[in-house]
């Protein structure tokens, strides 16, 4: 992948990472109320999957007396992440780490908090992945994982183009993408539910909610620029599975010209949840 590509992925991921900015934030009170008033304060969090760094930078807001590591797989998110903390005055408090799960973290901890946001189904072996996390996770530490909880949502069900039902087919074919996706990863293996990962990874679960985001119409302009992207990756990766009828609608739905595109249409909603799971090891 060039770094063109890289460049337009960071530019996603930190439009996705603005707008969703909500489910970092209040996992990261949530955290400090599980931990309890007697608990130490936070004082390093290792960022894993971090992409462009929003992320990163709100936990350094929100544990203002925490150093944060961001750790990723691309050096140009990573470069990205680091502007960010620059530019928001938290240089000295973020800092970045080149890694891919499940290699990389030597030396990395110990850690009073590990974040990971819609990184973890990218490791074949999810469980081993927590096994090493729980290892750099120091006294009193914890883990806050977050993955896709229900089906994301940009369009209504019906949009006067093609065949009504688009949005399902989408999603469908996504996750067909998606199994293909985990069974090419290295050492792959089914996953589970999170709850049950993080008990066979030796953990005991403190926390678990879905939290969900929602923005009606009419969208602001950055959840119509986010849906434009989504939309846009979905005609790039799933143009062999759907149907001509759907691709054609898609091509209109991603013309920024035509009055019938996300970015100009009035019923546009995106609609977005995560499943957050809290844990700290299990004790001997």
């Amino acid at each position: 992948m060039g770094e063109e590509d890289w460049a337009r992925l960071a530019d996603q991921a930190e439009l996705e990472g603005e707008l969703f900015l909500a489910f970092v934030t209040d996992a990261a009170v949530w955290v400090t109320e599980l931990r309890g008033g007697d608990a130490p304060p936070v004082r390093r969090i290792v960022d894993i999957g971090s992409g462009p760094g929003v992320g990163t930078c709100e936990l350094a807001r929100v544990f203002p007396e925490a150093d944060v590591v961001a750790v990723d797989g691309s050096p140009a998110m990573l470069e990205r992440a680091q502007r960010r903390a620059d530019a928001q005055g938290l240089d000295a408090r973020v800092s970045t780490h080149h890694a891919e799960l499940p290699e990389g973290l030597d030396g990395i901890g110990p850690a009073d908090l590990i974040w990971a946001s819609m990184s973890l189904h990218h490791v074949g072996d999810e469980v081993a992945a927590l096994r090493l996390l729980r290892d750099i996770l120091g006294r009193d530490g914890v883990i806050a994982i977050a993955e896709k909880a229900e089906p994301s949502r940009f369009l209504p069900d019906d949009l006067d183009i093609g065949p009504p039902g688009l949005a399902d087919r989408i999603e469908d074919a996504h996750e067909q993408w998606f199994a293909a996706m985990r069974d090419g990863l290295a050492h792959s293996v089914p996953s589970a539910d999170l709850p049950s990962m993080f008990a066979m990874a030796g953990f005991d679960v403190i926390g678990s909610r879905v939290a969900r985001l929602r923005f009606n119409p009419p969208a602001p302009d950055l959840a119509r620029r986010l849906a434009l992207g989504r939309l846009r990756r979905s005609r790039e990766d799933l143009g062999e599975v759907l149907g001509p009828a759907d691709l054609r609608t898609l091509d209109i739905l991603v013309d920024v010209d035509d009055a019938r595109s996300v970015m100009r249409r009035d019923d546009v909603v995106v609609a977005s949840s995560r499943q957050i799971v809290i844990a700290r090891p299990t004790e001997a």
